[in-house]
């Protein structure tokens, strides 16, 4: 199975994993890894390699939180091990997405896939009801 790895500033990564853990129940093989202001670079890049480690047979999808930030910065050494994808701009669907598809899935498919579904997953929610108002009328 693929592995899932939410690497974040702050507990980000923490408060989505229990929120996903709220709506899909707590699942296996799905980490958080989060970095403070007070901890070095070198002490997250030990965090995301012993979060992976597990995963180098099988394969391991990252969740980020921002594109340029130091927690995506040091998965950009990651990804030089094929097995591993890295996704930015982490987001509870996406997360949803990764934990439900993940079971046999390959592991570009599943990256696409909960891509697509991050980026599907933002609304604008007056535009929308617009929309639907015209549909209607």
């Amino acid at each position: 199975m693929i592995g899932v790895v939410v690497i974040t500033h702050g507990t980000l990564s923490e408060q989505l994993l229990a929120t996903a853990a709220l709506i899909m129940g707590n699942q296996k093989d799905v980490y958080a890894v989060s970095f403070t202001a007070r901890e070095s670079l070198d002490n997250l890049r030990q965090k995301a390699n012993a979060a992976i480690e597990p995963f180098k047979t099988d394969g391991c999808l990252i969740l980020t939180d921002i594109m340029g930030g130091s927690a995506t910065n040091v998965c950009v050494e990651l990804m030089k091990n094929e097995k591993v994808e890295v996704l930015t701009g982490a987001n509870l669907p996406m997360l949803l997405e990764a934990i439900s598809y993940r079971d046999g899935a390959d592991l570009k498919a599943l990256a696409s896939r909960v891509q697509a579904s991050g980026v599907k997953s933002i609304i604008n929610l007056k535009e929308f009801y617009e929309k639907r108002a015209a549909k209607k009328a």
